[in-house]
């Protein structure tokens, strides 16, 4: 059986990426349990796939109560296959403006949930096997301004990556690390405003415009991706059986501009 065609734990369930994962997975006949912050949206996936989707509300920045979310994503459908964390938070700022908070928020979603998920995730496959996938970013290798903060989490996220790999690899879980360049979700379109900035709806709207269109250039093949392009990488090193450790790109081109 592949991964894909098991039970999965995808985070960040309901947007973006983490939403095309879980329609990716469910196409290829697997279970979802899907974490994320909203309950509401959580519910109505569940309402969709109501036999093959349980969802498990929470906000990973509570680091403090990962244990109980993942034995409560364990008891929605018994054994665990997979596990894809895909829930990240960005905030844009510049050198001489960043705030502890944001450090802190950043590091606990995009380091520390994927880690003690991982972790506990691991734990209950160990005697069966299985895979993790961690989504990076591109941002980890080809930095940009005012993203210091995110790109050195997701950086620290692929040294994770591999780390999990050498040790997992004993009980048959692998391990791998999805890099997207710019892909057109709610993130990437929510305008980049800097401390003191203060904008009308219009110059928000004109922001976001042109920041997508400098964003969508600066790939070669001249797009941004979709998230669903991202999550048919997911899931094939969700199901690929030789393949631990690696840092899979997938950018249209971007790294080579």
């Amino acid at each position: 059986m592949r991964v894909s065609e098991g039970t999965v734990i995808v985070t960040g369930a309901t947007r973006g990426i983490g939403r095309a994962s879980v329609e990716a997975i469910l196409e290829r006949g697997g279970r979802v349990v899907g974490i994320a912050r909203d309950a509401e949206a959580l519910r109505a996936l569940e309402a969709l796939h109501p036999d093959r989707v349980r969802a498990v509300a929470a906000d990973l920045e509570h680091v403090d109560q990962l244990p109980s979310v993942a034995e409560r994503a364990r008891e929605a459908f018994g054994n665990v296959d997979g596990l894809v964390n895909c829930a990240g938070i960005a905030r844009y700022e510049a050198v001489g403006a960043i705030r502890l908070e944001s450090v802190e928020a950043q590091l606990r979603v995009n380091l520390v949930a994927p880690l003690l998920l991982s972790q506990a995730v691991a734990w209950q496959m160990r005697d069966r096997g299985g895979a993790i996938v961690n989504v990076s970013s591109t941002l980890s290798e080809r930095v940009a301004p005012l993203t210091a903060v995110y790109a050195g989490t997701k950086a620290a996220l692929n040294t994770l990556t591999k780390s999990l790999a050498l040790e997992l690899a004993p009980y048959g879980i692998r391990v791998n690390a999805v890099l997207p360049g710019g892909v057109d979700t709610d993130m990437l379109r929510a305008p980049r405003v800097l401390p003191g900035e203060s904008l009308t709806e219009a110059e928000l709207e004109e922001r976001a415009d042109s920041q997508l269109a400098a964003l969508s250039a600066l790939h070669p093949l001249g797009r941004l991706g979709a998230p669903a392009e991202v999550a048919t990488v997911i899931v094939a090193a969700l199901d690929q059986p030789w393949q631990t450790g690696s840092l899979i790109t997938i950018d249209g081109g971007l790294s080579l501009a």
